[in-house]
């Protein structure tokens, strides 16, 4: 018996104990609840919204691809058009209209849009070395050339060979036949390739 009563005065003391951090500090509790509540939901709001945009945006470049395919001067001028894209798809956007420039052989116009992706410092170094490849790929009698395409080889492993082939044929091309041979062995003898 003394158990039991021993027992009740237990839950007894937790129950006052309880009422009394409650007390003191049931304001607190209750407002971290509630922010909680507010941050997952205000999360949750957030990436839903997001996911909408990039859709969107999914849609609107899917659009683009299609009518690019009829009309490139219909595809450039919607291009043009477009704002407030999601940073990859802005990205692609630029790749795309300078494909449509190409197509359209306004390559002048596609190798300063190359060259604008290559020197904005807040694009990935993969994305800014594609760029300045493609942009050697259809003028590579560009400014600095060689030591440009020199740094795409000893920095970035992804594009190093692709990178040596146009160096070979640059050189090739100015007559360095023996420098652009030497490349071309190398590129032949890489454990890499």
């Amino acid at each position: 018996m003394s158990e039991e009563i021993i027992s009740e005065i237990e839950e007894d003391l937790q129950k006052e104990r309880f009422k009394k951090y409650w007390k003191n500090y049931g304001k607190y509790i209750s407002l971290l609840i509630v922010f909680i509540i507010f941050a997952v939901g205000g999360w949750q709001i957030y990436e839903f919204l997001e996911k909408r945009r990039n859709i969107e945006a999914s849609n609107v470049f899917l659009n683009i691809l299609d009518v690019s395919k009829e009309d490139t001067e219909k595809a450039i001028e919607q291009i043009d058009n477009l704002e407030n894209m999601p940073n990859g798809y802005e990205l692609l956007i630029k790749f795309q209209k300078a494909n449509l420039f190409i197509k359209n052989n306004q390559v002048t116009e596609a190798i300063l849009l190359f060259n604008q992706i290559y020197q904005d410092k807040s694009i990935d170094q993969n994305y800014r070395d594609i760029a300045f490849l493609l942009s050697i790929m259809h003028q590579y009698d560009q400014e600095n050339s060689i030591t440009k395409l020199d740094n795409v080889i000893s920095t970035n492993e992804h594009f190093a060979m692709l990178a040596k082939e146009l160096k070979a044929y640059i050189l090739y091309d100015d007559g360095k036949i023996k420098e652009a041979q030497n490349i071309l062995e190398e590129i032949l003898n890489s454990p890499n390739i």
